[in-house]
């Protein structure tokens, strides 16, 4: 039975680092009029990367990028509120996190039984 627990991280790893740069985009976007706040659905792109159904067909990963919903609208039309973008990132960081401390272990045990436990 083939242990799919590293290739679930990864693809852990690369929701997360998309997600990021979303995130990183609407703060960046703050001022700018008109300008539509974006996120993807974590949960689901996790699951559909690791049941297989993510990509094109070329090998290239996409995600279902929205536009989020927020409960003011800006004079301007911007829909970024940084508190909520803020605390995002904030929740973003910690699953990265906690996926490249699991990956590390996982490398570590691999490691080790290569060795044959030394």
């Amino acid at each position: 039975m083939p242990d799919n627990t590293i290739r679930a991280l990864e693809k852990m790893l690369d929701v997360a680092s998309f997600r990021q740069k979303l995130l990183a985009s609407n703060i960046a976007n703050a001022d700018t009029p008109g300008y539509k706040a974006k996120d993807i659905s974590f949960q689901k792109e996790l699951s559909e990367a690791i049941e297989g159904t993510e990509g094109n067909g070329k090998g290239e990963q996409t995600y279902q990028v929205y536009e989020t919903v927020t409960t003011m609208l800006n004079r301007d039309g911007n829909t970024v509120n940084l508190d909520i973008e803020m605390a995002k990132v904030a929740e973003n960081t910690l699953i990265y996190n906690a996926a490249t401390q699991l990956m590390a272990m996982k490398m570590r045990m691999v490691k080790d039984v290569i060795k044959g436990g030394r």
